[in-house]
């Protein structure tokens, strides 16, 4: 072993345990190995900032913008929302399907962007009391890494292990190459992760139903957009207010205020309509329906100043009470808006009542008040003034068509062009890029905001590793011994200890890191043992991805364990045995259809 090698090693054995012991964030960790590279003159100054060049890691970021234009125009939001119908079919079914679902839309786009997304989605249909949301996460993060691995473009760590192999010689990995072996492993281990957790995961229990059927109502204004659906129909036509428990209460038409045979009335442009509606619908219905919320400022205020609506609560000793609600919204500063107030189901009937509801009801302590704005302004209003939070809302802000259908095309011309070889995936990623900018799709600093930084520091310092391994022979001096212990037994052993020994690695250091360190003494070994290297490297990729044992290993696993539903024994049971099943599954798989 010669100097420069022992150095290697043990920066590897270092940064290991750095990454294991969480001592530090992993891409300071991988900026630790970067600096150390270079005190020992183990790789130039040049090599060691050219992972920040790497196709690899510009391609990950192009797809993270792209990723970021795809949700916030709404693009994923919306296929998640076809989902919802199925909720009602038993879990059997529901989370079967559920978990292709995600997996599917994984090997497209960022498997942590997606499942963020359903997790927002689980969270709300558990509110309304249509699933349990504990039996849900830990399957859809599961799903998602599996669905991920699917394709080139699915993780950075296939990018990763991809790139890899093209700087070694062997070639780029095609956008489907290693698909089929992805959906086994993905179709596989559905039926398994659905069993383990029906037995394993915890049930939240259900909410009496009078808790369920506590829906706060509130009164607000809304302005009929020039593209509302309503327009030219009576009230009486659209049979919106019955089936989603929302009241027409008044019309206000200019200076005239029509509140009597409403339902005949023919809904007009920029009409506005003061409504009693639950905030349910005040935050999913007002936007499809073309209607904006203008609140209850008799000045009628349509700026919008955000799409959070946070619900307050008037408690004794406040200042506000005996207040109107006029006299309210004027006491806030400008930069907030009373949005709406909690109407009385015993007296909201009565005409006299909506009369003096503005500039004549008085607040009393346990009304409910539906603010938008700053929210640092209405947490510091809310402190200094006994009001309780007691929800935020966040809504949809209104997307126009065009912008989700050119995501949407931004994507598939990735795929097709990368899939195709027209382009690689580098310059079919650019491309995508350039396309969702220059229409407006998401603005740069948008762009800058929502991509993990910490994810592309991480893989640029670590990338300066694995040049320090070719350079100083620290993947061959590896592979040597490596190959003494594997030269006898056949390749489905060598691809079972490979993916065995990457699996257990990712469950405690990041799945990119591992890729990174790992890959290059794959490739050494496969040309010592004379045979092709690509099970090894696929090996590689799938363990590196299969961080299913432990919350650490992956970043959708720890996000759903962050939120407290699950134990660290429900990753190690279920990923666990999951785990097993696919190191077994792989040992005979990808010696078949690779070799």
């Amino acid at each position: 072993m010669t100097f420069a090698i022992g150095v290697v090693i043990g920066i590897l054995i270092l940064a290991f345990i750095l990454f294991a012991s969480e001592k530090f964030t992993v891409d300071k960790t991988a900026f630790f190995i970067l600096v150390s590279l270079l005190i020992f003159g183990i790789v130039t100054p040049e090599e060691a900032v050219s992972g920040f060049s790497d196709n690899a890691v510009l391609t990950i970021l192009c797809l993270m913008i792209i990723a970021i234009g795809l949700e916030k125009n709404g693009v994923v939001s919306l296929m998640a929302q076809k989902i919802i119908p199925i909720t009602k079919y038993p879990l059997w079914f529901f989370l079967p399907l559920l978990m292709i679902t995600v997996g599917f839309l994984s090997s497209f786009v960022a498997t942590t962007a997606v499942v963020i997304i359903f997790i927002k989605l689980v969270n709300e249909l558990d509110k309304q009391g249509k699933i349990d949301r504990s039996r849900v996460l830990l399957p859809i993060s599961f799903a998602g890494i599996l669905g991920g691995s699917c394709t080139l473009m699915g993780t950075s760590t296939n990018l990763i292990v991809s790139d890899i192999s093209r700087k070694s010689g062997i070639g780029r990995f095609g956008f489907f190459e290693f698909s089929a072996a992805g959906a086994i492993f993905l179709l596989v281990s559905i039926p398994i992760i659905y069993l383990l957790s029906k037995k394993f995961l915890p049930r939240t229990p259900k909410a009496d139903e009078s808790d369920s059927d506590n829906k706060f109502e509130y009164i607000t204004a809304v302005k009929i957009k020039s593209e509302s659906k309503l327009i030219g129909k009576k009230a009486n036509e659209t049979a919106i207010w019955e089936e989603n428990d929302i009241r027409l209460v008044k019309i206000q038409r200019g200076r005239r205020h029509l509140s009597f045979d409403l339902e005949s009335e023919i809904l007009q442009e920029n009409d506005i309509l003061w409504l009693d509606m639950t905030i349910e619908n005040i935050t999913s219905h007002t936007e499809s329906l073309g209607l904006k919320i203008l609140g209850v400022d008799q000045n009628l205020i349509e700026e919008q100043l955000t799409n959070e609506y946070h619900e307050v609560i008037v408690l004794p000793n406040s200042r506000y009470i005996n207040m109107t609600i006029e006299e309210f919204n004027y006491s806030l500063p400008d930069n907030v808006l009373v949005k709406g107030v909690s109407s009385s189901k015993n007296k909201s009937n009565h005409g006299s009542y909506f009369n003096k509801f503005v500039s004549k009801k008085f607040l009393i302590p346990g009304n409910r008040v539906l603010l938008s704005g700053d929210l640092g302004e209405i947490q510091k209003i809310a402190k200094d003034n006994n009001l309780l939070f007691a929800n935020t809302v966040i809504t949809n802000p209104y997307i126009p068509t065009y912008k989700k259908v050119i995501c949407l095309v931004a994507i598939l011309m990735v795929v097709v062009l990368s899939a195709t070889n027209t382009f690689s995936i580098l310059k079919s990623c650019l491309l995508g890029v350039g396309l969702v900018l220059f229409t407006g799709c998401i603005q740069l600093k948008d762009a800058y905001a929502g991509i993990n930084w910490q994810v592309i520091f991480l893989l640029a310092g670590m990338i300066p590793l694995g040049v320090a391994m070719k350079n100083t022979g620290t993947d061959v001096y590896i592979a040597e011994h490596l190959f003494s212990l594997l030269k006898a037994v056949p390749t489905s052993v060598t691809v079972s200890i490979i993916f065995a020994f990457t699996m257990l690695m990712s469950g405690f250091v990041s799945n990119n890191a591992t890729a990174i360190i790992v890959a290059p003494i794959v490739i050494a070994v496969a040309a010592k043992l004379g045979i092709n290297p690509k099970p090894l490297l696929y090996a590689v990729m799938f363990g590196a991805n299969f961080s299913f044992y432990t919350p650490m290993g992956y970043q959708t696993n720890a996000i759903i364990y962050g939120m407290g539903i699950y134990r660290f024994k429900h990753f190690l049971i279920i990923g666990g045995v999951l785990s097993i099943v696919l190191l077994i599954l792989a040992s005979i798989l990808l010696p078949i259809m690779y070799l």
